[in-house]
């Protein structure tokens, strides 16, 4: 399976913006990527983003695409294996969620979409504030035990 987080940032990036994303991505120990328009799949053509918007991947490491152990629901023993993160699925949503929100506060954002599904599934469609990230994912996250297979619609202003 194929757990992927993928999204776009508004309004589109200023060259200062840009300048600070690009160092915070250099420095950050996720595999956050830039991709293009036609790597967006299963989003309903009122949310596809626009050419001009920064649209990314997350993925566990850099140059990795999926993002396995950032939103699996498995409780890895620490004894047997190391994933590089903690071992405690909701401790690496937690992590996923940090990103998500230095990111929008890196590049200064007001509106971020990101999809977090297993095999590029989009279900449900969430409009939230930014304010509500962490209830809204994490409860999403309890309810499936699984990536939500949901695209967030996040206001950021």
């Amino acid at each position: 399976m194929s757990n992927e987080v993928c999204g776009y940032l508004e309004p589109a990036l200023n060259l200062s913006s840009k300048t600070a994303l690009l160092e915070f991505i250099g420095k950050s120990q996720l595999g956050i990527q830039a991709i293009s328009r036609n790597q967006v799949y299963n989003y309903p053509a009122d949310l596809l983003p626009d050419d001009d918007f920064f649209i990314f991947l997350i993925g566990d490491v850099p140059g990795y695409h999926n993002s396995t152990y950032l939103t699996d629901d498995y409780q890895y023993d620490p004894e047997t294996v190391d994933i590089g993160f903690p071992v405690n699925p909701k401790e690496r949503v937690d992590i996923l969620i940090d990103i998500l929100l230095d990111i929008i506060k890196v590049t200064h954002a007001t509106r971020m979409v990101v999809s977090i599904t297993e095999c590029e599934k989009i279900e449900a469609i969430k409009k939230i504030h930014i304010d509500e990230l962490h209830a809204v994912i994490h409860a999403d996250f309890d309810k499936y035990q699984a990536p939500p297979d949901t695209l967030y619609d996040i206001i950021c202003i």
